[in-house]
């Protein structure tokens, strides 16, 4: 899993190079965001039992299925109307539980963090986390606002295909 998370660093030069069609910005927060739940996890082995996890990377697998097999037709210049509906349709909810078994993720490592005790890092872990969760939530809900606005526009250029046969 960490290998694949760190090799997600690649889409962000498809993104600067222009071979994926997507804004740089939001992929760099989300694949940042991906590692750095990764490190804390690694870090921290007592979470690495727990089943939020399990299901976090689970979650974060699936919305890969979704995307690459669709960007891929998109890039080749085959894109299927079927993965179009299915990525725009399953990724919101899929993205909503992934952000919600990240947010327990981080709340779960609250206390192994508070016992490990203080670091040589100024600002004491746990605060950090607590700070983040806000903002964890407010970065999903301006994604998942975004996700939909995406999905219509697409859907709507769809439809507008259809109608033109």
């Amino acid at each position: 899993m960490s290998l694949c998370q760190l090799l997600s660093i690649l889409e962000l030069f498809h993104i600067a190079d222009g071979i994926e069609k997507a804004r740089l910005l939001p992929r760099f927060i989300q694949v940042t965001e991906k590692n750095l739940l990764l490190i804390l996890v690694i870090m921290l082995e007592e979470i690495q039992s727990e089943p939020v996890v399990c299901v976090q990377f689970l979650l974060w697998n699936i919305l890969d299925l979704l995307r690459y097999p669709h960007e891929l037709l998109r890039v080749m210049g085959t894109p299927s109307v079927t993965m179009l509906r299915t990525r725009y349709t399953l990724w919101i909810p899929l993205y909503v539980l992934s952000v919600a078994t990240e947010g327990v993720t981080l709340y779960q490592a609250l206390p192994l963090l508070e016992a490990a005790g203080p670091n040589s890092i100024p600002i004491h872990p746990p605060f950090i986390l607590l700070f983040y969760l806000p903002v964890l939530v407010l970065g999903a809900t301006v994604t998942v606002w975004q996700l939909l606005k995406e999905r219509q526009r697409h859907l709507d250029k769809l439809n507008n295909k259809i109608k033109r046969r």
